[in-house]
C-alpha cells in the first residue's frame, strides 16, 4: 500500500503523483525519486519509488480498505527501492519489481491508499547483513545495560536455518559488572509467513548468575510483548498480492523473498 494526501481521488497521473509525494510526507518520509510515466491511469508505463535512507518504526500500519476502489490504476511496471531503508534504526535493504499491476485508490477525509490488488508477476526481498543487525543490537544493548548499572563490550549475533522460512537465532552479550566479565544470551526463534510477516517466539534468556539476575527483570516483560507478535515487512507493497515461494534464509545475511504472479 502506498500513501496518498489528497483533497480527493486522483483522477490524473499529475494528480496521483502529487498525491503520492504528500502522502509520504504526511508519513516523514521524502522520496529520492517518485517517478511516475503515462498519459492516464488505466494505463501507466511505469512507476517507480526510491525511498533510500527513510525510516519506519513498528508502529506504523496500513489499514485494511473493506469499502472498494473509487479508482483503478493499471501499471505496466511498478519498482520500489529502499537501500537501505531503517526500520526501528536498523538498516536493511527491500526490493521489489513487478509488472502487470492492477491497482485500486480510496481516499477519504484527505488521506488514503494506493492498493495493489494483483500482479502478473514480480518478486520481492528484504535483505540485512549479520553485521548491520548485530551493530544494531549492540547498540540497543548499551543503552539498556546502562541503566541496570553495567557496562556492555561485546555483542554477537549467529543464525541457524531451521527450515525454508525459520531460522533460530542467538544474540550473546559480553559485559563488566563491577570488576568482573560476564555473559547474557537472548535465544529464539524467527518465522516467516504467507504475507511476509516477521513472529518471534520461544524468546528466552540464559547466562552467568549476576547478570542474568540484573538484567532478567528488566527484560521479562519487554519479551512478554514480543513473543508472538507478528511484525509486517510488506506494509508499503504487499496489499491485495497473493504471495508465493516465500523463502527466509540466514548467512552472512539475513534474507526474506517471495514472488507474486502465477506460481
Amino acid at each position: 500500500m502506498l500513501p496518498l494526501s489528497a483533497e480527493s481521488t486522483p483522477t490524473t497521473p499529475a494528480e496521483l503523483t502529487e498525491a503520492l509525494r504528500r502522502g509520504f510526507k504526511d508519513l516523514g518520509l521524502e522520496p529520492r525519486q517518485l517517478d511516475l510515466q503515462g498519459e492516464t491511469l488505466l494505463q501507466i508505463p511505469s512507476l517507480r519509488i526510491d525511498l533510500s535512507e527513510s525510516r519506519l518504526t513498528r508502529e506504523f500500519r496500513s489499514p485494511n480498505l473493506d469499502a472498494g476502489s473509487d479508482q483503478d490504476v493499471n501499471i505496466d511496471q511498478f519498482d520500489l527501492l529502499g537501500a537501505p531503508l531503517y526500520f526501528e534504526g536498523a538498516p536493511a535493504e527491500l526490493r521489489l519489481s513487478a509488472s502487470g499491476v492492477k491497482a485500486g485508490m480510496q481516499v477519504t477525509d484527505g488521506h488514503g491508499w494506493l492498493v495493489p490488488v494483483s500482479a502478473a508477476s514480480g518478486h520481492v526481498s528484504v535483505e540485512a547483513t549479520r553485521e548491520a543487525l548485530e551493530s544494531f543490537l549492540h547498540s540497543f544493548a548499551v543503552v539498556t545495560a546502562k541503566k541496570q548499572g553495567f557496562e556492555v563490550k561485546k555483542t554477537r549475533l549467529d543464525f541457524t536455518q531451521e527450515g525454508p522460512r525459520a531460522v533460530s537465532f542467538r544474540a550473546e552479550v559480553t559485559a563488566k559488572v563491577f570488576v568482573m566479565s560476564a555473559s547474557l544470551a537472548l535465544t529464539g526463534k524467527l518465522a516467516i509467513d504467507d504475507d511476509l510477516n516477521a513472529k518471534l517466539s520461544n524468546l528466552a534468556l540464559e547466562g552467568d548468575g549476576m547478570i542474568l539476575k540484573l538484567a532478567g527483570s528488566y527484560a521479562k516483560p519487554h519479551l512478554d510483548k514480543l513473543e508472538g507478535r507478528a511484525f509486517p515487512l510488506m506494509a508499503f507493497t504487499a496489499g491485495g498480492l497473493r504471495l508465493h515461494d516465500v523463502e527466509l534464509t540466514a548467512g552472512k545475511s539475513l534474507r526474506v523473498q517471495a514472488k507474486f504472479g502465477a506460481a
